[in-house]
């Protein structure tokens, strides 16, 4: 065989390779891995928020479009942060937009509090059926923000 056709052969083969890898990791990818979380249906969220430790209605009080910043800035860094604490990193999804769930919360209960404090919700993030972040906010401006996972005392 000429080092013409070696060549060649070496070329296919690499090239075979290369696509055999590229199926595998579209393959992983379509499927979510093995750490997706499934949040397509109204379902599978909130029984997401209910595995976390809250309670909340049957449906969601709001959906909106949100577009994930190509540049965080300090606030979006920091919110990202949360995300991480939690299993999540929004920088993968940088420039996407995804579908942000809002569901009431019934049973938080702060820091010196005897009774569930209203308007406090749960914010899940959504990319193709797959939940890729979270939150429990108050529905003030300038309110709080924390990890969604709801720590027993």
């Amino acid at each position: 065989m000429s080092s013409k056709n070696t060549r060649s052969g070496g070329c296919l083969i690499a090239g075979a390779i290369l696509l055999i890898a590229a199926a595998i990791w579209g393959l992983v990818r379509l499927s979510g891995g093995s750490d997706a979380i499934q949040g397509a249906t109204n379902e599978q969220r909130i029984s997401f928020i209910n595995q976390c430790g809250w309670e909340t209605g049957i449906t969601h009080c709001e959906l909106t479009e949100v577009r994930i910043p190509v540049n965080f800035d300090e606030v979006y860094e920091e919110y990202n942060e949360l995300q991480i604490i939690q299993g999540f990193d929004l920088r993968p999804y940088r420039a996407h937009s995804v579908k942000k769930y809002t569901y009431n919360i019934s049973n938080y209960i702060s820091e010196g509090s005897s009774s569930a404090l209203p308007d406090i919700y749960a914010n899940l993030l959504v990319e193709d059926g797959e939940i890729i972040g979270a939150d429990i906010s108050s529905g003030e401006a300038g309110g709080m923000v924390t990890v969604l996972k709801h720590e027993e005392d």
